[in-house]
């Protein structure tokens, strides 16, 4: 029964630090810290890493940094853990965009589109990406 016990306490405790260090990558990122942010972020992704939003905010951090292969990393696996979230198509797309990549960053804006048909901002990117 101790045994069961202990696992608990640690299963908590981990939570209970996970949502610290959450709580401490967004200060970090509100005041322009981003790798203390970065390095937040990647702890709680050693605690959970399922958490579709960490991934999507650190590769956010990533994409701030100019690291944009580390944010398409981290928007990617945001992506295979969580499909719907339009916002993560948007984001890969604009790094693709950047990159060259034509066909796949307008695979990802209409994923986005399809996930979020009355916004005019991924109409707008697929308009930029057919008028270039």
């Amino acid at each position: 029964m101790d045994e069961d016990f202990d696992f608990i306490d640690m299963e908590l405790l981990n939570m209970n630090l996970a949502i610290t260090r959450l709580s401490l990558a967004s200060i970090h990122s509100a005041e322009g810290r981003l790798d203390a942010a970065i390095d937040e972020y990647s702890k709680v992704l050693e605690v959970d890493p399922e958490l579709y939003l960490v991934y999507f905010n650190r590769g956010k951090l990533f994409w701030r940094k100019g690291d944009s292969q580390k944010a398409k990393e981290d928007f990617s696996r945001a992506i295979n853990l969580e499909p719907t979230l339009a916002m993560t198509y948007v984001c890969r797309g604009d790094i693709l965009f950047d990159q060259g990549e034509y066909d796949s960053a307008e695979r990802d804006y209409i994923k986005a589109l399809q996930l979020s048909p009355s916004n005019k901002a991924i109409l707008s990117r697929i308009n930029r990406l057919r008028n270039r």
